[in-house]
């Protein structure tokens, strides 16, 4: 699926078709609730809605653009196994590391996901 309208100017006609086509999906994967989790970049995938409601965040507070794989939306999850990475910011203050393993799951697990920001001193 095309993403590039993620990084559009809200205003502009991609925007809005990225906005559509992305509430349309994931309407056709909603399970059994009439509510999202909500991307904009205020809520970050935290806060249930109405798609009237999402519309109206994703246009007055953008779309979350880290949120790159929509697992919450119907998108399946790209697993890595054992992975690990660390990006370093240019500036070289901050690091931030991203750890993921495999494990044994069935579909009664509930998995959250907390993102990790660990800040080096210099």
């Amino acid at each position: 699926m095309d993403k590039s309208w993620m990084h559009s100017d809200r205003r502009s006609k991609a925007y809005e078709f990225g906005v559509e086509a992305f509430l349309n999906f994931a309407v056709e994967n909603l399970l059994t609730t009439t509510h999202i989790r909500c991307p904009c970049v205020k809520c970050v995938n935290l806060k249930l809605f109405g798609v009237g409601i999402i519309r109206d965040h994703v246009y007055f507070n953008g779309i979350d653009q880290s949120y790159k794989n929509w697992t919450f939306h119907g998108e399946p999850w790209e697993a890595t196994t054992n992975a690990s990475r660390n990006v370093e910011e240019d500036d070289g203050h901050s690091r931030y590391s991203f750890v993921s393993e495999e494990i044994d799951m069935d579909d009664n697990d509930l998995v959250i996901l907390v993102p990790f920001r660990m800040s080096l001193p210099m």
